[in-house]
């Protein structure tokens, strides 16, 4: 380490070291927590069971009346502490924004400190890039661990629980590149505040309000069901396709012969003239929609590519920025 980058180490390893430090914490609480919940399945044998299910390695249980005291404890305790987890990994992008990206030019201006940084012999460019560098770094290495110890955790279990569901904001913001690409995504973001409002504190409250109207907008716009095409099942007009197990988003319809998609509302499944009004709507199979969870994959590329390619359009308007506003 020599040069510039020795130079950015130097005045943020404060900061550095005090995040590494929390997330190596919160690393051996989350994996803790995973092993104690592996644990407590496998002394129980009800490891891999869905506890909604009736049946677990081939013994009855319900949950109206038998389910095993074991299966109730695993569904209270360790499904609340999972979503619990989960819940605190949202507000990684509000902290990284916070703390590592507004900070990182605003105190600079505020103390006057990017002054002396200007008059050597690197150009503002030269200085943001590497400033910036440092911060996307440690973004990189926090959300990394954090959201895979995450992912490996929720993915090995969350099927046992049955009324989890893989499209929720925890786990599709919590545990997968989008994750990590959003928490980049807000360090640049805060960065970006920063350079502009010049400022330390107003610059964390900026960014506080702009990643967390961020995480709203994804909560409220439902990512996974907007970003990857559904899967559509036909069949015959009088019984509809029974779907796998933990899909989402479905949607019932008829479709006639002139393939118009028809609410299923206009034929209820309940109605004794049903088919009679099948034959008069000329409805030639019913359908489907709905995304598999096998969709999860690839709408999580999806949105990461997409806060990315965001995060690296604020990266050019910053090394523009820099290079006329830095007097």
């Amino acid at each position: 380490m020599k040069g510039l980058t020795w130079v950015v180490w130097r005045q943020h390893r404060a900061t550095a070291w005090t995040v590494l430090a929390l997330t190596a914490v919160a690393a051996c609480c989350v994996g803790y927590w995973f092993h104690q919940q592996y644990a407590f399945q496998q002394e129980n044998g009800i490891a891999g069971c869905d506890i909604l299910l009736p049946t677990c390695h081939g013994e009855r249980f319900t949950v109206e009346d038998s389910l095993p005291e074991s299966a109730r404890l695993l569904h209270t305790d360790y499904r609340d502490m999972i979503l619990r987890v989960g819940y605190g990994l949202l507000c990684l992008p509000l902290l990284v924004a916070m703390f590592i990206g507004a900070p990182l030019f605003a105190r600079d201006f505020e103390n006057g400190s990017h002054r002396l940084a200007l008059t050597q012999s690197v150009s503002p460019r030269r200085w943001m890039a590497a400033k910036l560098g440092f911060a996307v770094s440690l973004t990189l290495v926090v959300s990394l661990v954090l959201t895979a110890l995450y992912g490996w955790w929720w993915h090995s279990t969350w099927r046992d629980f049955g009324d989890l569901v893989w499209d929720t904001p925890t786990p599709f913001l919590t545990a997968g590149p989008a994750a990590v690409a959003l928490a980049v995504l807000a360090v640049v973001v805060a960065a970006t505040v920063g350079l502009v409002i010049r400022r330390t504190l107003p610059a964390m409250v900026v960014s506080l309000a702009i990643s967390g109207g961020v995480l709203y907008l994804l909560r409220a716009w439902r990512p996974a069901e907007r970003l990857w095409p559904v899967r559509v099942e036909r069949t015959a007009p009088s019984s509809f396709v029974d779907t796998p197990r933990h899909a989402r988003h479905q949607v019932l319809k008829y479709e006639n012969s002139w393939g118009d998609r028809l609410p299923v509302e206009i034929c209820p499944e309940m109605n004794p003239e049903r088919a009679r009004c099948l034959r008069e709507h000329n409805v030639v199979s019913s359908i489907v929609e709905y995304h598999p969870a096998s969709a999860y994959w690839p709408t999580q590329w999806v949105l990461a590519g997409i806060c990315l390619t965001v995060a690296a359009a604020l990266v050019a308007g910053c090394l523009w920025w820099v290079g006329r506003r830095t007097a």
